[in-house]
């Protein structure tokens, strides 16, 4: 029986052999070379919009419209927390989303993507996005002022989109934005837009009223970048007030506390 059982045995490990053999040559012979591309694509898509209604709000009255562009969407929808606003202060998701340190931040231009042409396309859809916003909001709430803010990468796009649409805009708010006319570093990619906001679209956009905010110890971007923008900016004929503060690249309360004063055109 042993050698009965021996044989058996040796049999069974021959088969498995042979059928592990022939698998394994049936994918090595088989198996197709791997060649993969991306693509991006423009599409519709739907957005969230977090919207805060002044205290004691009043569907027949007209408000004043402040449009956030954060770079971490929750962050930026509680600035005015401790303010006392009466305007709708709406932020807006960002296209983009990537996980950077363990947390969910916005992207208004696909930074994270690495790819130059790619990161063009999509800030060249954001003036587009942020008009689709307006009239989105004009449609539910009864506005006249729009004003468009934005802080670090968002103040990037607050000037690209409401430069490129001045007739949207009563003003626009860049808070620790870069150097307008200076290449735009990518921190993903490095340099990516050397002419990021073209200068054609300066003149046209003059009678926006501007308010500009930056910390004297910024580093990115660095605080006379800032007062480049203003520099420019006024020597094309824009309404501009500048606020410089003791800090580095944060959202200062006292500009906060100016902001809203300029925002009820009282200086």
């Amino acid at each position: 029986m042993d050698i009965y059982k021996n044989v058996l045995t040796a049999i069974l490990i021959l088969l498995f052999s042979s059928v592990n053999n022939f698998v394994q040559g049936q994918e090595t012979e088989f198996k197709p070379e791997e060649k993969t591309e991306t693509l991006y694509f423009k599409s519709e898509s739907l957005f969230k919009c977090s919207i805060k209604l002044p205290d004691n709000y009043d569907p027949q009255k007209t408000y004043k419209l402040v449009i956030g562009l954060p770079v971490a969407f929750d962050d930026f929808y509680s600035i005015w927390d401790g303010f006392k606003v009466d305007f709708i202060y709406a932020t807006p998701q960002a296209q983009y989303s990537t996980l950077m340190d363990n947390k969910m931040v916005s992207d208004w231009a696909f930074w994270t993507s690495y790819d130059s042409s790619t990161i063009d396309k999509a800030a060249d859809l954001t003036a587009d996005y942020m008009a689709d916003l307006v009239s989105e909001l004009k449609a539910h709430y009864s506005i006249d002022d729009i004003y468009l803010m934005g802080f670090s990468q968002g103040a990037i796009f607050t000037y690209i989109a409401g430069l490129q649409r001045p007739q949207l805009y009563k003003g626009i708010i860049c808070l620790s934005g870069p150097g307008i006319n200076e290449p735009l570093i990518n921190p993903f990619a490095g340099k990516y837009a050397p002419d990021w906001l073209e200068e054609k679209y300066l003149e046209p956009a003059k009678k926006l009223r501007v308010f500009i905010a930056h910390g004297t110890k910024d580093q990115t971007p660095k605080y006379e970048l800032g007062v480049k923008s203003k520099e420019i900016l006024t020597r094309y004929g824009y309404d501009v007030t500048f606020h410089s503060f003791d800090g580095g690249h944060t959202v200062d309360p006292e500009s906060l506390k100016r902001l809203l004063k300029w925002i009820n055109n009282d200086k």
